[in-house]
This record gives structure tokens, sequence and C-alpha cells, in this order.
């Protein structure tokens, strides 16, 4: 019920957890640091096999000792500088994810709690989140839903009081089985729609 009231208030608040789905966002993490690195090798074949080509035709050892050299403090700088890359793209992945996870995460629990009868409850996304449309919908899903609940119990304290007036009425002189009947059903079909409640 603390989500709930939670969920109700406008907040001012700030989502404490960047992991809201931990497998979801580290495997989309991992595979985009996979994917930097798999890109990063071909760039790398691209920029060192044409030295490669260039060291194997070189002519005379002193020009096969310049590209040696150049090859090797490119590796240096290179490698390194891809895996740099790749790990501050993967960490700012998970920060990306958290744009979408979070706000699902909290339209989940809104969902649930219409599940539960909660139909007060209302979704509020921070101004940069993603899935704002998804955040209207479900807001005018709770107020569909609290319409309609409210309608319901309009007409079961309606069909108690008409259950009521009819029984007072019947209990006279001795009313028809049918008459006696359909007052009973009516108390029943009332009884039944309250428990929905």
């Amino acid at each position: 019920m603390g989500d709930a009231s939670v969920a109700r208030e406008k907040p001012g608040f700030r989502r404490r957890k960047i992991l809201v789905q931990p497998g979801y966002q580290l495997r989309v993490a991992a595979t985009i640091l996979v994917l930097i690195l798999a890109y990063s090798w071909l760039l790398g074949f691209l920029v060192f096999y044409p030295l490669h080509l260039q060291f194997s035709s070189a002519t005379s050892r002193e020009e096969q000792f310049w590209l040696a050299r150049e090859i090797i403090d490119l590796h240096k700088r290179f490698w390194p500088s891809v895996l740099v890359v790749g790990v501050l793209v993967a960490v700012q992945s998970i920060f990306a994810t958290h744009r979408v996870v979070g706000p699902a995460y909290h339209l989940r629990r809104i969902m649930e709690g219409f599940s539960a009868g909660e139909y007060d409850m209302r979704a509020h996304l921070r101004r940069w989140d993603r899935l704002r449309e998804l955040e209207a919908a479900v807001n005018t899903l709770g107020e569909a839903l609290l319409r309609r609940k409210n309608a319901q119990q309009e007409c079961v304290s309606r069909l108690q009081g008409a259950a009521a007036v009819l029984k007072g009425g019947v209990s006279g002189p001795i009313p028809a089985p049918e008459v006696q009947e359909a007052v009973e059903e009516i108390g029943r079909v009332a009884a039944d729609l309250a428990k929905d409640d």
C-alpha cells in the first residue's frame, strides 16, 4: 500500500537505483561492449593490415625497423584506447537503458496496483524518461477503471435499495412465489456485485 501512495503523488524524486533490472541492463551493456570490440577489431585490421603489407614489401632493414616501431607504437595506443572507449560506452548504455527500464518498472507497479483494485494510482515519469506515451495511456486506463468502479458501486447501492423496498413491499399478504424469488435474486446480484469491489 506504501507503493500506491508514492505513485499517487506527483513525485519530486529521483530514482536511486541505476540498475532497476540488472539482468537486462547488464546484458545490453555487455552486448554493446562486445560489438564495440568487434568493430574495433575490424578497424584495427583496416589500419594495421596495410602497414603489415608495407612492412612485408620494405626493401631495406632501416625501413622495416622504422615500420616495426610505428606498428608497435600504434598498437600500444590503439588497443588500450579501444578498451577504454568500449567500457565507457558500455557504462553509458546502463544509464541510457535506465531511461526506459526505470519507467517500465514504475508503470508495471501501477498496473499491478490496478490488478489489485487500486484504480486511483497514477504514473508520473521524470521529464527525461522514455515511454511518455505509455504513461498517458496508463493514466487514462486508471481513470476509466476508477469511473467504472464508481459506477458499479452506485449500481450496487441502487440495487440494494430497490431490493430492500421490494422486500418490504412483498412481506405483507402472501406474495407470489415468483415475486419473492425475483426479490431474492436481486439481493444476491447486489451482494455479488458488492463482492467484486
